[in-house]
């Protein structure tokens, strides 16, 4: 007799029917979100994180039914009977637990870390399943398709059939997965217009924009120290937490000072105006004066520049800078908020597991552009601020990008091998195991550049030595180039005497830019403190003579060089509490070009006595100049000073210095050199380098008569480069002897043809001589390797005008406006040309734009008395000047060393001010 044969059965147990229901609603499910995984992979991060915690979460779901499922199943089936579909069941099984055991690997080590093979071995075994099912139960016996009973339900009973567990399962997950869609959208708002009149929208002066209505939660741009936590970004944290970005804000002493000042006279209104860049946490919280009043110290207002602040921006409204930017509610996964427990492990987990969503939602387009930092980094006050007129302030990006260091212009006196940019010199790449690292490294958050003082304050010893590092990385160089004696001068490759008394001694030292992109120094110029010092020894190394030595209260010699600005008020009184709001006249700007160098001037006579045998000369930083540091800590209004004398136009109340001490701030020696009798000088740079860096800085200063023979010895020590004879050219030109500009530029030519510096000059030549065809030929060679040369555009545009060709002018002159909208030349020659062209309503407008960026012609007015009062600020405010050394004695300045005062009560008769004469030098 036969063993019975075990049967078969066609239709599954109910459990089992139950369970493979869910499962395949389950699978279902998630073949649907991966879907949506694919087509919302370019949306927000918010939506799209969803999608991805809605698919983990329905993957780990879907453990418990599948494994409970399996093992019911393989007890149940009859193996042997039908291979074929035991075969297919069991590489189904496989598959589907290779996908749910991926898919873990996913979760827990991240894509980041596991690396493509398991994401395509998650996607492969997904594909396996699907296939391996559908031989299954297409080879399977009996009644086939409808082991689930569903079709039969929904033909006799469609509610009913919305009870089975695989449609209530789809019904479920279809709901969520709605939800997250439609999230998002529920939660966009109207953006506001971008051409919002400054008196109507809510952020006033700040010029900033929300793309949204109302103020956003004072948490949205904060909780900076959640993207610096274990496994995301510490090290860039770390950068940014001892940054100057990170106490921009009222936990700035400075800065914080200064903004009181400014809201006590002029209310909150027009101080927003410095909140966009300063205070985004503050400002759109609304909590910039717009519901209450300012409070420093809300917690908001220690926040600085927070990542958000930058990462959130959405876009530029355009280039005009003053933070004219458009900011959104920031981008974040689900759970972001969360600041420990499953949240926060949730949120860490979906970063991992998909990060691109995150870092296209962090680090937008318009985050990697120069326009990004200009945006704060370039400064115009309006009239809503300063009460007078718009006043171009620093402006770091137009500096860089007019130069030679940008690559848009070839008029630079060096041009570089590659371009720079704002962050290849403050952001440089730094090792670091961060997620999110490039090879390694990451982009330095420390934003290094000359701020000494905030770092030294908050003991931030690595901040203070990266700033330090940057400042003395041959950013600037010092040279002793010529040493006159007695009328007999030494040159730079001369070895000088030994300077005995009596003997009349000129030095000039050249100070050369040779790798900021920008103007040296840049930033708050009237607030920096750059110099020269300048020291005379004699055999014992002794100092006999000097020039900006630092005196026992702290002060710089007043009769020192000083890179920076001094600007005074209505009242030619002078800026110097960083109140930029009351800024009216300059008194003088001295910076170094990009690029370029300056010429500094000493005249003396060795004293009676004394012998020099060597000169060091140092340029010396220190980040805030003496009054507005010691302002910011004990400075008060005098008693008595009515409020009625602080008004929004001038502050003519008398400050005074109170008790209490101000921090001594470090002085960093940025470069220096010494140059000894009788012995070789050189400072490892080519012999006619120095001479072009002399005769640059000649030539800038209006020497032209120094600067061509200066010029003419680079033409001879540099026989093969073109640089020595198109200097020459310039010069030439400048005083209007053309035949010899002409010469000089055919020599260039000669020793390198078809050089496009060469062309642009050959064309200013052309346009002297009035012929503009011959001018427009040559510069139309240049733009088309300089498109973006702004002065090259203005005067291609101004050869139209003078052509007649207005329409083709105002193309040019309009292409100028497209790269700066505030550049005056473009302003004042598109107004020229609309009049040309007889569009008189065009043309008014444009007038009107170009008063309005127009330098008062009267102001200068303003700054006389100032000057009358401080004869050294008046004599650096000179291009061509000179300075005298003091004598020296055990260390330190002679008694009567005169000190400029620095408070504006303190207005001194000018005798007590005259420059200190040592024997025959020249104030």
């Amino acid at each position: 007799m036969e063993p019975r044969r075990k049967r078969g059965y066609t239709r599954l147990p109910v459990r089992q029917r139950r369970l493979v229901s869910v499962v395949l609603g389950g699978y279902v499910l998630l073949l649907l979100n991966s879907l949506l995984l694919l087509l919302f992979d370019e949306s927000t991060a918010m939506a799209y994180m969803s999608l991805v915690l809605l698919h983990v979460g329905l993957g780990l779901l879907l453990i418990v039914p599948v494994a409970a499922f399996l093992v019911l199943h393989i007890r149940k089936m009859p193996l042997r009977l039908n291979r074929a579909a035991t075969v297919a069941g069991l590489c189904t099984a496989m598959s589907v637990v290779l996908l749910l055991g991926t898919g873990l690997g996913l979760v827990v080590a991240g894509s980041t870390v596991a690396g493509g093979w398991m994401l395509i071995l998650h996607i492969g075994s997904a594909v396996a399943a699907i296939l391996g099912f559908g031989a299954h139960i297409s080879l399977k016996r009996g009644v086939r398709f409808h082991f689930l009973e569903l079709g039969d339900r929904w033909r006799s009973d469609r509610v009913r059939a919305l009870h089975h567990p695989l449609s209530l399962t789809l019904l479920a997950g279809g709901g969520v997965t709605l939800m997250i869609l439609l999230l998002p959208l529920l939660t966009i708002q109207r953006g506001l217009q971008v051409d919002t009149p400054y008196d109507e929208h809510p952020l006033g002066a700040a010029q900033a924009l929300l793309a949204h209505d109302g103020f956003l939660d004072a948490t949205d741009l904060a909780r900076s120290e959640t993207c610096g936590q274990e496994g995301c970004h510490p090290d860039i944290y770390a950068q940014w937490a001892e940054s100057v970005h990170r106490f921009s804000s009222f936990n700035n002493p400075y800065y914080r000072k200064s903004v009181e000042n400014m809201l006590a006279r002029s209310g909150a209104a027009p101080t927003r105006w410095c909140a966009s860049c300063h205070d985004p946490v503050v400002l759109f919280s609304g909590g910039f004066g717009h519901e209450t009043p300012v409070d420093p110290d809300h917690w908001t207002g220690q926040e600085g520049l927070t990542c958000l602040s930058c990462h959130a921006v959405e876009g530029l409204r355009d280039v005009r800078g003053n933070g004219r930017y458009i900011i959104a509610r920031p981008d974040e996964y689900p759970f972001a908020r969360a600041e420990d427990g499953v949240g926060r492990w949730l949120h860490n987990k979906l970063i991992r597991t998909k990060p691109e969503p995150h870092r296209q939602a962090m680090l937008k387009p318009v985050h990697q552009t120069q326009e990004f930092c200009g945006s704060c980094h370039k400064v115009g006050l309006p009239p809503e601020v300063n009460n007078y007129k718009w006043r171009r302030g620093q402006n770091e990006y137009d500096a860089w990008h007019a130069s030679g260091a940008s690559g848009n212009t070839v008029r630079s006196f060096y041009l570089p091998k590659e371009p720079t940019t704002c962050t290849s010199c403050h952001m440089p790449l730094v090792p670091s195991d961060d997620q999110g690292n490039d090879g390694g490294f990451v982009r330095s958050h420390r934003f290094a550049s000359a701020n000494t003082a905030l770092p030294h304050l908050n003991g931030h010893a690595d901040q203070l030595a990266a700033v330090q590092r940057a400042l003395q990385d041959s950013i600037v160089t010092v040279d002793l180039f010529g040493v006159e004696v007695n009328g007999r001068f030494y040159g730079p490759e001369e070895p000088m005497p030994v300077l005995r008394a009596g003997d009349a001694v000129a030095l000039q030292v050249v100070v050369r830019n040779r790798k900021v992109g920008h103007g040296f120094p840049g930033g708050t110029n009237d607030s920096n403190e750059f110099w020269l010092e300048l020291i005379g020894q004699n055999g014992e190394e002794e100092t006999v003579l000097a020039s900006g030595l630092i005196d026992e209260a702290g002060r710089v010699d007043s009769s020192a060089h000083f890179w920076g600005a001094v600007q005074v008020d209505r009242a030619s009184q002078r800026i110097d509490k960083r109140n930029a709001q009351d800024w009216i006249a300059t008194v003088y700007a001295n910076v170094i070009g990009p690029g370029t160098a300056h010429v500094v001037r000493y005249r003396f006579d060795v004293p009676p006595g004394e012998t020099i045998r060597s000169f060091r000369a140092a340029l010396k930083h220190r980040k805030f100049k003496w009054y507005f540091n010691e302002w910011t800590f004990r400075g008060q209004v005098a008693p008595g000073e009515p409020d009625s004398l602080g008004r929004p136009e001038v502050d003519r109340r008398r400050w005074v210095l109170g008790e209490g001490e101000a921090p001594d701030l470090p002085v960093t020696v940025i470069a220096e050199t010494k140059r000894q009798a009788g012995k070789p000088y050189t400072t490892g740079r080519p012999l006619w380098e120095r001479w072009n860096d002399y005769g640059i800085g000649l030539f800038l200063q209006g020497a032209t008569r120094e600067a061509l023979p200066a010029f003419a010895r680079v033409t001879e020590l540099a026989p093969q480069s073109a640089e020595g004879p198109i200097n020459e050219a310039r010069v030439l030109l400048d005083e209007g002897q053309l035949d010899r500009a002409r010469e000089a530029l055919d020599l260039a030519e000669t020793r390198q043809p078809g050089y496009l510096k060469t062309a642009y000059f050959r064309g200013v030549w052309y346009r002297a001589n009035g012929l503009y065809d011959e001018a427009l030929a040559e510069w139309m060679k240049v733009y088309d390797a300089y498109p973006q040369d702004r002065v090259l555009l203005l005067g291609i545009g101004r050869l139209h005008y003078l052509s007649g060709r207005y329409e083709e002018a105002l193309t040019w002159h309009d292409r100028v406006l497209a790269i700066d909208p505030e550049d005056i030349g473009g302003l004042y020659n598109r107004m020229l040309t609309l009049g040309a062209l007889d569009r008189m309503e065009a043309f008014a407008e444009a007038q009107r734009l170009y008063e309005y960026h127009k330098d008062n012609e009267d102001e200068q007015a303003v700054a006389t008395p100032y000057k009358q009062r401080h004869p050294y600020d008046n004599r650096e405010a000179q291009s061509i000047h000179e300075h005298e050394l003091h004598r020296v004695v055990n260390g330190r300045a002679v008694p009567g060393l005169p000190v400029a005062r620095h408070a504006p009560a303190e207005t001194p008769a000018t005798a007590s001010l005259r420059p200190l004469r040592t024997g025959g030098g020249r104030p």
